[in-house]
């Protein structure tokens, strides 16, 4: 208890020397559990938008990609026959099917032929207004297209680009350069992550990204009452043989979410290499304070020692001392990196990437992860100044050399 008390004396009798070294901890945990609870934030997003954007079974080429991107050398999306649909309808468990085209291989431009792609990287998707689609978005304003000569966008993409209502826009794809106008504004029901969303009617869909009316890209199936996707799939891949791509919606859920981890894993280790900085700076500094405070300690440190004291003791209530430093700097540092976390989510927003705070996920992990990590490498900093303060002779309160000038 002797050992407590004297380290909190010394610890709240030196604040100003401890404030900076309790900064740089503060530091260092913020950007770990920052980047923590900002990538967390973004699977989360990610996966609501995936989950709710899968239709319980989808039917593709063989050659398709497990997330639906264009792949094909010549720009136009892999397909199946039209008549397959009829094939997928007849299967057992099968409430409903429906074909549609998209691609991710175009380019969109307004009137002014300027580009309406987004700028963070995000894909931009041409495809058919279809059932699965008005599960997720809500027309605000206008219809959906109709016809040849309309498209709807969706609304980030108006407010970034100011579109509004009967704006001309062109889809360039591998097949040609189709124009219509804006015949209505569709908003996500979910976060969109940043993607740029516009749809056609099935048919001009077909014609533009295909060149052929006589095809789909995917056939959406939702499964009856009852049925689970598993089971659906199975039926499905019975009544269509294995010369198709079919998935459930957690499998094409899963190879989105995999396809978008390379870039989160670039944006989590950069910021991480920013927290591992900070945290060799703070251990600097932590070696610094408690260096200078032992040599200006000690006068004292020898009266304890001569009133008996231990060099246990002694090295104790130093690193006691960083003990209390590291849980104040990394209390803050948790506190601080939520905060850090919802800036940078605003930051993304300003580029296209919109992440709504509604989706802030904070692990229960991250709090311990930044608490231990800033507990641990302030109390191993100071680790070293504690072994020098319990080496300290009860002669040393005897000498004036030992007192700070």
């Amino acid at each position: 208890m002797t050992v407590l008390k004297t380290s909190m004396r010394n610890f709240f009798a030196h604040k100003g020397r401890m404030a900076l070294s309790a900064i740089a901890v503060l530091l260092s945990v913020a950007f770990v559990c920052g980047t923590l609870v900002f990538t967390d934030t973004m699977n989360t997003t990610f996966d609501k938008l995936f989950q709710a954007t899968s239709s319980d079974v989808t039917v593709s080429a063989k050659g398709a990609s497990d997330t639906g991107e264009t792949t094909s050398d010549n720009g136009r999306p892999p397909v199946v026959p039209a008549s397959l649909l009829g094939k997928v309808r007849g299967a057992q468990g099968v409430r409903s099917a429906e074909g549609t085209v998209f691609s991710t291989s175009v380019t969109v431009v307004d009137g002014k032929k300027d580009n309406l792609s987004p700028s963070s990287g995000a894909p931009t998707i041409v495809g058919s207004w279809n059932g699965n689609d008005a599960r997720t978005m809500k027309i605000t304003s206008g219809t959906a297209p109709k016809g040849p000569d309309q498209v709807m966008v969706d609304a980030d993409t108006a407010d970034k680009h100011h579109l509004k209502l009967g704006d001309e826009i062109g889809v360039i794809s591998a097949v040609g350069t189709h124009r219509a106008r804006i015949s209505g504004i569709a908003a996500f029901q979910v976060t969109n992550p940043g993607a740029a969303i516009f749809y056609l009617d099935t048919r001009t869909a077909q014609r533009t990204l295909v060149g052929s009316t006589g095809v789909y890209t995917n056939i959406n199936v939702t499964a009856a009452s009852g049925v689970s996707d598993p089971q659906l799939k199975k039926n499905v891949l019975s009544a269509l043989g294995t010369g198709y791509k079919v998935q459930t919606a957690k499998e094409t859920a899963d190879a989105n979410q995999k396809d978008v981890e390379g870039f989160m894993n670039v944006m989590k280790y950069a910021m991480l290499g920013f927290a591992g900085i900070a945290f060799l700076v703070g251990i600097f500094l932590i070696i610094n304070t408690f260096s200078m405070l032992v040599a200006q300690r000690t006068r004292e440190i020898g009266l304890m020692r001569a009133v008996g004291s231990s060099r246990k003791q002694v090295n104790r209530s130093v690193l006691a001392e960083a003990l209390l430093l590291g849980v104040f700097g990394s209390v803050l540092g948790v506190g601080a990196g939520v905060g850090l976390a919802v800036g940078l989510m605003k930051l993304m927003g300003q580029m296209g990437m919109h992440l709504s705070t509604s989706d802030l996920t904070v692990a229960w992990t991250t709090p311990v992860v930044g608490l231990l990590l800033g507990v641990v490498v302030t109390v191993l900093a100071a680790y070293l100044p504690a072994r020098r303060a319990g080496k300290v002779s009860p002669m040393a309160a005897l000498r004036d050399a030992g007192a700070p000038a």
